[in-house]
């Protein structure tokens, strides 16, 4: 009994976080495309905004408008968990700070990525977007960093003209898979 009921919860839980990661995978619609266009803070900027307000690696970042306001989503994992940062995609100010240690505890459950492999990871971040906006001659929207096959890759969606493609880099290589 007591081993069913855990099988029911770690697979709620891949449920619950399969659920965001697809809802999260859809490009970036038009009208965000129009919005993201006018601001002056860009995805790589905001990630590093937001990592100089406690000490992490981004492990995902995504544009959206609430209330009118363009900003970025970046979520950090820290020592303590994953938090949230929105950033005014205009200014650069943190409008909003949310605590996400249960999905980042989730997170870790199912993908098993932890600080130390961010850490450890020979490709920042930040080279893999470049990297990505290069290739592709376009500007990154989104990105989601996963742990797979037994290392840290970073997926990367890059806006050129009306398309968004994604794009995968490993960290340990910077070579698209």
């Amino acid at each position: 009994m007591k081993t069913t009921t855990h099988i029911r919860t770690i697979t709620l839980a891949v449920a619950v976080l399969g659920l965001g990661m697809t809802m999260a995978a859809h490009a970036v619609s038009p009208r965000e495309a129009a919005a993201l266009n006018k601001t002056d803070v860009s995805l790589t900027q905001a990630t590093q905004l937001a990592e100089k307000q406690e000490p992490g690696k981004t492990i995902s970042v995504e544009f959206d408008i609430e209330k009118g306001v363009p900003l970025w989503e970046v979520k950090v994992l820290g020592k303590e968990g994953v938090k949230e940062y929105k950033i005014d995609a205009a200014s650069g100010v943190v409008l909003k700070v949310e605590d996400e240690r249960t999905r980042g505890e989730l997170a870790k459950l199912v993908t098993g990525m932890n600080l130390k492999d961010l850490d450890n990871a020979k490709t920042s971040l930040g080279q893999a977007i470049s990297t990505a906006e290069k290739k592709l001659n376009g500007k990154a929207v989104k990105v989601q960093v996963e742990h797979e096959h037994g290392s840290i890759q970073y997926d990367i969606f890059v806006r050129a003209g009306n398309k968004t493609t994604k794009l995968k880099i490993d960290a340990n290589t910077e070579l698209p898979r």
